[in-house]
């Protein structure tokens, strides 16, 4: 009799087992539900008007003309940034006061500014009623006098 008990004692902890692994790995499986969704909605680019600041360089001064759009996809961020327009120029001559004319000039500085205003961008914006949909700060004007 004890033989019998410690055979199913045995089988059951093997199906427990089993069972455990079986839900463990169809849980790690990627299920329909969470597939990435692929936003299907237009473009929309948001252009900033151009913003300039002033470096002193090697004794001189030298000017730095910056243009960028700002790509969303939901009409409500476009018009949000739109009609902010003047609040973003002012974020964006920030930044670019505290630049180094030197390390602008590279790609990876124009990188580095990138970044820095799509963050900059972002928090201007981060207590609003509703979230800011920025995808990404495009560069499309850089001048340097």
């Amino acid at each position: 009799m004890n033989k019998m008990v410690l055979i199913g004692a045995v089988v059951g902890a093997l199906l427990l087992g089993g069972g455990g692994a079986a839900f463990y790995i169809t849980s790690m499986a990627p299920s329909g539900a969470q597939e990435t969704q692929v936003d299907t909605r237009t473009n929309i680019y948001v252009e900033v008007p151009p913003v300039v600041a002033n470096f002193e360089y090697e004794g001189s001064m030298r000017y730095l003309q910056v243009t960028v759009n700002l790509q969303t996809r939901s009409t409500a961020s476009a018009t949000l940034m739109k009609d902010n327009a003047p609040l973003i120029q002012g974020e964006i001559l920030m930044l670019l006061q505290d630049l180094d004319f030197e390390t602008v000039r590279t790609t990876d500085g124009k990188r580095a500014l990138i970044e820095m205003i799509d963050t900059g961008v972002r928090e201007l914006f981060q207590n609003g009623p509703e979230p800011l949909e920025l995808e990404q700060v495009v560069l499309t004007g850089f001048v340097v006098q």
